[in-house]
């Protein structure tokens, strides 16, 4: 039986400013709350290209994005804010987008675009945040 101080998607929710709706979705795109439990950490110290069930392929981050484009952008947005910088510059520092253009990125952002690492960025960019605020979570537990 859960207590109310166990891990739960309810808390982690609670406990960030992650739109309610993309905390949902990576956890989904993970397999649900437990495979989601037993990979955050390690996605928290290593980073989600590592390898993590939903966040694998093109075909799935690619999908990823386009079904949560409008949360990503907010939660992107929020975070180049609270940085003091813009939206693309941010985007363009990502470790996995250092080749692309701010062209290519703006494209990505739009969702007009047919090439992949941009969306595919966006998707590990959610997945990442998503497990540090995990992470910060559990710290407090």
């Amino acid at each position: 039986m859960k207590t109310a101080t166990e891990p739960s998607i309810a808390n982690l929710i609670t406990s960030t400013n992650i739109p309610e709706s993309l905390v949902r979705a990576v956890v989904s795109q993970m397999g649900g709350w437990k495979s989601f439990e037993e990979s955050a950490r390690d996605i928290c110290h290593h980073g989600i290209d590592g390898g993590f069930h939903g966040f694998l392929y093109y075909s799935d981050t690619i999908r990823f994005t386009k079904r949560n484009r409008k949360a990503i952008i907010e939660m992107a947005s929020e975070q180049a804010r609270d940085f003091g910088i813009g939206l693309v510059e941010m985007i363009k520092g990502f470790n996995c987008l250092k080749g692309a253009t701010e062209t290519e990125i703006v494209e990505g952002l739009a969702g007009s675009t047919t090439e992949t690492q941009v969306p595919n960025g966006l998707a590990w960019y959610a997945g990442e945040e998503v497990a540090r605020a995990y992470c910060n979570m559990m710290d407090g537990f």
